[in-house]
């Protein structure tokens, strides 16, 4: 706890050191809160491309932390955490552990900067960034045992996604101008409460509410994409269902597997003058949608996908990519070996199961991408275990991957049956599909029997271009013998990894 308690003082001196700024400066530097509490004060952070950066040795300094600086190494330490950052380098060393940094440490006129989302994650807070008034907010979860109630709390948590940058991200989070929870009435000022957030199982979102609020405010996010939609005068019910993950906060979330590119509701305060109800909407792609105000109800419709995602970045004439300007961008590849462990997969007429080749020929694709400089592979499994579909999914959304790719084989009731097949789902999925298809199709040498769309769940689920291989049929005798052939194995994987590099014109 005293770490913990340490991390939000470091917080707190860090953003206190932010200064309101008038003229033109004030549009240049967001706002900064903490628990729906701006804090104001005479010293400025950077914003250095779309990232803030903030000046870790004067708060450390400031806190009485320990800072030594050998260059181009600073240690920090506070009894509990130690941390090394090297200049220029994105990995810094926590406790030990290697801990990714979006942007390097730096120095600018004799200062050293290191990111706010790094700093916030690191010292237990979350960052979140609100497009439409230009701040970050920092929510430090007061439920916790022992860790301050800052007097500037706010009733929830609002504001949009990010990390101190100058992007948008919509997530509900912190916001707000911020009051003291202990004096002040959550409620007071509002008009309306809401009942419930309902899920049709369809499309469509209802949400039932008491009294009268105003008007409905809305706005499409990008990146990941996502709609926002805000309810002023508006407070959660003492009944509201279907409640909160964290009560606390009162933060919570619907998730969703019905719907083609809806994937989750997240509700949440999004601050207290007025008092005010966000709702946001994660989605897989840009999507319509529209939003009906009924009597004693709001109706949000999502309808038809428009568009996909901006996933993949292809390479400029340098090599070098936007978001990459130190250098090459590295792309990530997670290569899911479906199946696994209780789960046999397909039976092979030369008794073999699918599981088996469906690892094998994933660890040879793996072992050639790892001799390539500008693809980093990644497994959903490496042995014979049994993973869940939606694990393998979210395993790829997490780490924000480029591709993925299912490796599979079929199975018919007739022995006759024969060939390859390429399933994608999403639109942003085509291109790669008939890519590696050409490529599947020229390793395994078997029949072609096209590219299809079917709503399998790891393609489906995804959020970056990805496709489920069906390279041939077990219960098929020459094409058994073809996959579970190591010299065969060997070309198909070759092609796999041709057509990766063709789809990120990389060869």
């Amino acid at each position: 706890m005293k770490k913990f308690v340490t991390a939000v003082l470091l917080l707190s001196f860090l953003i206190s050191m932010f200064p309101a700024i008038v003229g033109a400066a004030e549009a240049a530097s967001p706002k900064l809160y903490l628990n729906g509490k701006q804090l104001l004060s005479g010293s400025n952070p950077q914003i250095v491309g779309d990232t803030t950066f903030v000046p870790i040795r004067t708060v450390t300094e400031g806190l009485g932390f320990d800072v030594s600086w050998e260059k181009p190494i600073v240690t920090i330490s506070n009894g509990d955490t130690n941390m090394l950052l090297t200049i220029g380098d994105k990995t810094a060393i926590v406790n030990g552990q290697e801990a990714p940094l979006e942007k390097p440490a730096m120095i600018s006129t004799g200062s050293t900067l290191v990111p706010l989302r790094f700093v916030g994650e690191q010292f237990g807070l979350q960052v979140y960034w609100d497009k439409l008034s230009r701040s970050v907010h920092l929510y430090a979860d007061v439920s916790t045992p022992g860790a301050p109630s800052d007097n500037g709390s706010g009733s929830g948590n609002g504001g949009s996604n990010g990390s101190g940058n100058t992007g948008d991200s919509g997530n509900t989070g912190n916001g707000g101008s911020g009051s003291d929870p202990s004096t002040t009435d959550p409620n007071a000022g509002s008009t309306s409460l809401l009942k419930s957030i309902e899920y049709d199982g369809l499309g469509s979102i209802s949400l039932p509410y008491d009294g009268d609020f105003g008007d409905v405010h809305t706005e499409v996010l990008h990146s990941p994409e996502r709609i926002v939609i805000d309810l002023p005068n508006m407070n959660f019910a003492p009944d509201f269902a279907p409640g909160f993950t964290n009560s606390a906060s009162k933060l919570g979330e619907i998730l969703v597997d019905s719907h083609p590119t809806l994937q989750k509701v997240r509700f949440s305060y999004y601050s207290d003058k007025p008092s005010t109800v966000r709702i946001v909407l994660d989605l897989l792609a840009p999507t319509n949608y529209n939003v009906v105000k009924e009597e004693g109800s709001i109706r949000i419709d999502v309808l038809e996908q428009t568009g996909p995602p901006p996933v993949v970045t292809p390479p400029t004439g340098d090599g070098t990519t936007p978001d990459t300007p130190s250098g090459p961008r590295v792309y990530k590849v997670v290569l899911d070996a479906g199946h696994g462990g209780k789960d046999p997969g397909a039976s092979s007429v030369n008794g073999r199961n699918e599981k088996e080749y469906n690892l094998a020929i994933t660890l040879k694709v793996k072992a050639l991408l790892d001799k390539e400089t500008r693809i980093k592979p990644y497994l959903t499994r490496s042995n014979d275990t049994f993973i869940e579909l939606d694990d393998r999914a979210a395993y790829a959304n997490n780490m924000k991957a480029d591709l993925f790719i299912s490796f599979h084989a079929n199975k018919a009731e007739t022995a006759s049956a024969t060939g390859s097949e390429t399933y994608y789902y999403h639109d942003y999925s085509k291109a790669f599909a008939n890519i590696i298809h050409k490529h599947l199709i020229a390793g395994a040498g078997l029949k072609d029997r096209g590219v299809r769309t079917e709503p399998f769940r790891v393609v489906k689920a995804t959020t970056m271009p990805a496709v489920l291989l069906e390279a041939g049929y077990l219960s098929n005798s020459n094409d058994s013998s073809v996959l579970f052939n190591a010299e065969k194995q060997d070309r198909i994987a070759a092609e796999i990894v041709k057509g990766i590099k063709e789809y990120l014109k990389l060869s």
